[in-house]
């Protein structure tokens, strides 16, 4: 009797020792699933700022820096060969009673504001119109910027003499200025269609 009760003793005290080693061994697994976890969702917080750190700089701001990059080439651009593009480009701009210096051409234009000013010059009926492509060579923005002291094209031209930018064209067109003293209304419809703008046919 005597040695079974020491073998029932010594029973429980295993039982009880390796009902511990287990509970030590899942605690411990536990833990390594939380730090596991944890390192997960970690790295999405790195990717997070590892994203704004790219993306620190608005594109906004870092397409008007390359603007202004493009602008200083081409008034140096300009002043390299200041005496063939002006004669050329003024005897352009006496010729012609409105010539709108812009990015592109009216029927292609290649930035917001230059479309804008298309809009509103047709809209007006300002015609008829003669177009430069600022963007065709370096020297031509560079000849209007330094014409007019404004950086951004577009620029409009009126009789020889600057008419205006875009911030100027555009007051123009909202008070009714532009189409009064520029505009026409002998191009738009009549009839039934009566003052509206004409419709082109190919």
């Amino acid at each position: 009797p005597k040695r079974h009760h020491a073998l029932s003793e010594l029973a429980r005290e295993l039982h009880t020792n390796t009902h511990c080693r287990m509970m030590l061994a899942g605690a411990a697994v536990r833990r390594a699933a939380m730090t596991g976890t944890g390192a997960r969702l970690a790295r999405p917080a790195a990717a997070v700022a590892l994203s704004q750190r790219a993306f620190a700089v608005s594109p906004l701001e870092t397409t008007a820096k390359l603007y202004e990059d493009l602008v200083d080439k081409s008034i140096k651009e300009f002043q390299s060969n200041q005496k063939t593009v002006a004669d050329d480009l003024d005897a352009e701009i006496a010729a012609n009673k409105v010539v709108l210096f812009m990015e592109g051409t009216p029927d292609a234009p290649k930035s917001e504001p230059s479309q804008n000013v298309v809009k509103m010059l047709t809209e007006a009926q300002v015609v008829p119109l003669t177009s430069v492509d600022v963007l065709a060579h370096p020297a031509i923005l560079g000849y209007t910027v330094s014409k007019t002291s404004k950086r951004r094209a577009p620029h409009l031209y009126v009789n020889g003499s600057f008419y205006a930018d875009y911030d100027g064209i555009l007051s123009k067109y909202t008070t009714g200025e532009l189409a009064k003293s520029l505009g026409t209304q002998a191009t738009k419809s009549t009839g039934v269609f009566g003052g509206e703008l004409p419709i082109a046919t190919y």
